[in-house]
């Protein structure tokens, strides 16, 4: 790790020089009257800082500024330095009061500061010569972070509780600028789900994102949205960073930050309880939906198919002290459980369960030393689990697995101030889980790719994940080289352990048959149970430098080396093969770039430009190794089914053709030794004012530029393999040839004979003719909580230009049918609002607006070609869309006060205007085109109440 430091160090150094020597060209010159540096800010925590004049505009140094306020386990005191300049590092969100003294200077207090996670508020004064005892208070916060490249949303203790839906992150994200998500949701319908989203285009499925709680990197072992779904009510505030990462942020994507409370020097707690059921909600769906193939089941009537038929939620929470200002501890429970019926899923609702305790303790080992111990833990249960994002098959539900999730994360954290210029934190955690699907059924599992529907037992398997980290940085500050520094060094380890056990299908063959409109595709037979392991080790070091060049411009230079190595760990497989060590399989070391800039274009802290460039790496996550390793999650073989002969719709022995595919065993994929990992490069300019107290408003372009993606193809079989023009007729949206509605001819393409022939060869590597980019613009408007209202509105269009080819089959000419050269190219936009209306009489009205264009599809038909089964666009992506969806949800709050316990009773509605947009639907050709599989849930009534002392 020193050797990284050290490398990391001279690169900055470089990056700095060249920087300087660029700003002389144009002739910057640093002001010899610095304003203080940007301060250090934390996983946990924000900054302020600030500059100290008289009424001459000269700066005053050696004037007293105190730090108070209730998230403080103890005042804080610095004195202002000879340029004027004060600084407090590491604070933790909430609000304060800043106090500034000086002998023969009135006192000056500026109230009601509030500090965000990683915001950094820049609180400069004026004092005028007067009486000590005279003491002028001023009210007001900033609202412009004039130091940080980073654009990031904030949702404190307040807002998280007042505000309605699913009440998890994924209702946060939903309201989070440049954030569309795949599936939007109703009063919790889909709530303690795990939905795919994407941030200024880039999919959460890629390894893009990362979130945090209390500093401790938690989530799943495919790198994609993480599936941990904790105690909303717990926390003291989560922050959404999607652009503008310092080198302090290894990915591109959303940063999510969750800072749990920490009790205090009083006693404080919470009680949070909502009801609703079926009885309170309205029905949406019409007659159309209903002859395009909705349909209900056993005891469901067909309206009924996308009602939330239960949504419960309570939370009891308290904190408080073992010993003012020493040591506070705090507690937190919750229960959710939710029944979503779902137009896909015929014959019970989805319901799901959720019990999240979490414990907090924090301790002052000294006025500048803390310790904090962190812990949560969670117990998740589904009875019919599936997966979400991507369009559901019809089915039933004992065609879906049992889950019961468990996950726990913790943490030991010191941090101290070891001067007022010298900050340093470490970290030391975990974060664990482990899911356990069982099948619920012994029928055949079949599956029919054409009219999109599956029956019969699933596949019962596992996954434990084991991820110690630990993670940690020293900040110090320094005037001179030119200006004012913020330097942060640091660097975090994690060795992700993943256990994936596989016990097949509960079935006689143990098997899936598969079908296309009735016509056998082929079939993949398990060869018995196994364990699979895969693991990955990261080590990563990062240099930031927050230079202040003058009071108007500050550069944000950086630099970060990732360092990823895959490990296959010693296993076996289903009949006791060995499979030895590799560790490492490979090493990547990634360096990524950060360079950006703010500028005050006013001088008065409220207009700043951002600029920002940053090289970014995909985080591979533990499954990089899974199609390299010989002992792979299910041993299988797959089969071409050439006929059914008993007429009985599944495959019997006897009725398989030619092997197609084998997994497990050997290893029948390779790695290309030169490859190398995804990269994005990032580049993002905003401009942002504040227009009046407490209000801002930005605007500003964003480009995510995705390259060198990986995957598995077979090289015997590239793109030039396919050499033999074929003719296909499009057989319409029916799905049959030679009907009425049949389309056109389309030219595709078989492999030549000698590639059919050819041994397979599959190699892991990175795609050619695969890259994509994402082109954002956007434009946001906020107002924190003060007076009679809050804001944040948004509006954000992005265009995609998105790699056709895939992996597999879909990495052949024929993926590039109706596209744009290599790519698939369209727009989508998205607008929200959420605020909240003080009214008297102790009235609060909470709307929650949230519109959303229709996703871009293609209607597509399976063909057959000598290489086995191909999926083929009819046409251009452009040429359908699903619905736009506007959805308003309104909450109203009735506040209650005696003495100091405070009850708020309140009454929700959820898609006031009863929208039954579809959101999801089949696109294949056949019986099941353009069948709803996910619609809008109807109009929902819910009631609750919170009780705060």
């Amino acid at each position: 790790m020193g050797a990284y430091l050290t490398v990391l160090l001279c690169s900055a150094t470089r990056l700095a020089s060249a920087t300087a020597a660029c700003l002389a060209v144009c002739s910057i010159a640093a002001d010899p009257r610095l304003s203080a540096a940007a301060q250090t800010v934390t996983a946990t925590t924000g900054a302020i800082n600030g500059v100290v004049t008289d009424g001459t505009k000269a700066v005053l140094p050696g004037v007293a500024v105190s730090l108070s306020g209730p998230a403080l386990m103890t005042s804080r005191t610095v004195i202002s330095d000879e340029t004027g300049g004060y600084r407090f590092s590491a604070v933790p969100t909430g609000d304060y009061a800043v106090t500034f003294e000086l002998p023969g200077f009135e006192t000056s207090v500026r109230d009601g500061i509030h500090v965000g996670l990683g915001f950094t508020a820049t609180v400069s004064v004026e004092l005028h010569a007067g009486r000590v005892s005279d003491t002028v208070t001023v009210n007001g916060s900033p609202v412009v972070d004039v130091s940080s490249t980073r654009v990031t949303t904030h949702f404190d203790s307040e807002k998280l509780a007042s505000l309605p839906g699913a009440r998890d992150v994924f209702a946060l994200l939903a309201n989070t600028p440049g954030v569309a998500m795949s599936k939007m949701d109703v009063g919790g319908n889909n709530a303690l789900s795990l939905l795919e989203y994407t941030a200024y285009g880039l999919r959460a499925a890629t390894g893009v994102n990362r979130n945090e709680v209390e500093g401790i990197r938690v989530g799943g072992a495919n790198g994609s949205n993480d599936n941990y779904l904790p105690d909303f009510a717990s926390f003291s505030e989560i922050a959404i960073t999607a652009v503008g990462h310092t080198a302090s942020m290894p990915v591109p994507g959303t940063l999510g930050q969750y800072v749990s409370k920490s009790g205090g020097n009083a006693y404080h707690g919470g009680i949070y309880a909502d009801f609703q059921n079926e009885a309170w909600e309205a029905t949406n769906i019409d007659d159309d939906q209903i002859a395009r193939g909705v349909a209900g089941g056993p005891g469901l009537d067909v309206r009924d198919v996308n009602r939330l038929q239960q949504f419960r939620d309570f939370n009891a929470d308290l904190g408080g002290y073992l010993r003012k200002d020493k040591a506070w501890w705090y507690a937190a429970y919750r229960s959710t459980a939710v029944e979503q019926q779902s137009a896909w899923l015929l014959d019970a609702p989805g319901a799901l369960t959720a019990v999240v305790g979490t414990g907090k303790v924090t301790y002052l080992l000294s006025p500048r030393q803390k310790l904090v111990g962190y812990v949560q833990h969670q117990v998740f249960e589904q009875p019919s689990f599936f997966a979400f994002g991507a369009s559901q098959p019809i089915q039933t539900s004992d065609a879906l697995p049992h889950n019961r999730f468990l996950a726990t994360v913790w943490k030991t954290e010191y941090n101290a101030a070891v001067s007022d210029a010298l900050f340093v934190e470490v970290r030391v955690g975990s974060y664990h889980a482990d899911t356990a699907l069982t099948s619920k059924s012994t029928a055949p599992r079949i599956a029919d790719v054409g009219a999109n529907t599956v029956s019969g037992g699933t596949l019962a398997f596992g996954r434990i994940i084991n991820r110690p980290q630990v993670n940690g940085s020293l900040s110090f500050q320094k005037t001179g080289w030119g200006g004012s520094h913020t330097l942060r060094i640091g660097g975090e380890y994690m060795l992700d352990k993943v256990v994936s056990p596989t016990n097949g299908y509960d079935n006689p063959c143990n098997c899936v048959s598969t079908l296309n409109n009735g016509v056998p595709v082929q079939v993949q037979i398990l060869l018995g149970p196994n364990v699979s392991k895969n693991n990955l080790a990261t080590s990563a070091a990062f240099v930031d430098d927050t230079w202040r060049l003058n009071r108007a411009v500050t550069l944000s230079l950086g630099v970060r080396l990732d360092r990823y190595q895959p490990i296959l760990p010693d296993q076996e497989g289903p009949t006791g093969q060995t499979f030895p060590a590799i560790d490492p399989v490979l090493t990547f070391s990634n360096w990524g770039p950060r360079v950006g800039m703010s500028t005050d274009l006013t001088g008065d802290g409220k207009t700043v430009l951002k600029l920002q460039y940053g090289r970014f790496w995909v985080y591979p996550a533990p499954i990089f190794t899974a199609a390299v390793n010989p002992n792979a999650s299910g041993w299988s073989q797959t089969y071409l089914w050439t006929s059914d002969a008993n007429a009985n719709g599944r495959w019997d022995r006897g009725e398989e053709g030619r092997l197609i595919a084998v997994s497990g065993g050997s290893s029948t994929t390779r790695l290309d030794p030169d490859i190398s990992n995804t990269s994005v490069d990032q580049g993002s300019a905003y401009l942002e004012r504040e227009v009046a107290p407490n209000v801002a408003l930005r605007t500003g372009v964003v480009l995510n530029a995705r390259r060198q993606p990986y995957g598995t193809i077979n090289v015997s079989r590239l793109l030039a393999a396919y050499s033999v023009p074929v003719a296909i007729v499009d057989p319409g949206p029916d799905g049959q040839l030679g009907s009425a509605d049949d389309g056109g001819t389309l030219n595709a393409y078989n492999l030549s004979a000698a590639a059919l022939s050819a041994a397979p060869v599959n190699l892991t590597t990175n795609l050619p003719d695969s890259n994509s980019e994402y082109y954002t613009w956007e434009i946001t408007a906020t107002k924190r909580q003060t007076g009679r209202w809050s804001l944040l509105a948004s509006f954000t269009e992005t265009w995609s230009h998105e790699a056709a080819l895939g992996t597999g089959n879909d990495f052949t000419p024929n993926a590039l049918i109706n596209a744009s050269g290599t790519q698939v190219r369209f727009k989508t936009w998205q607008a929200k609002l959420n605020g909240t209306v003080n009214l008297p009489w102790g009235l609060r009205v909470v709307p929650v607006m949230r519109h959303q264009s229709g996703q871009p599809f293609a209607r597509t038909f399976v063909q057959v070609l000598n290489y086995g089964s191909a999926t083929i666009k009819a046409e251009p992506i452009t040429a359908s869309r699903t619905p736009d969806i506007t959805l308003l949800d309104v909450r109203t709050e009735k506040v209650f006060r005696i003495n100091t316990v405070r009850l708020t009773g309140f009454f929700d509605v959820y898609n006031l205007l009863n929208t039954n947009a579809e959101q999801t639907l089949s696109t294949s050709s056949g019986g099941s085109w353009l069948r709803p599989t996910a619609i809008t849930g109807p109009r929902i009534l819910r009631i609750g109440a919170r009780l705060d002392w």
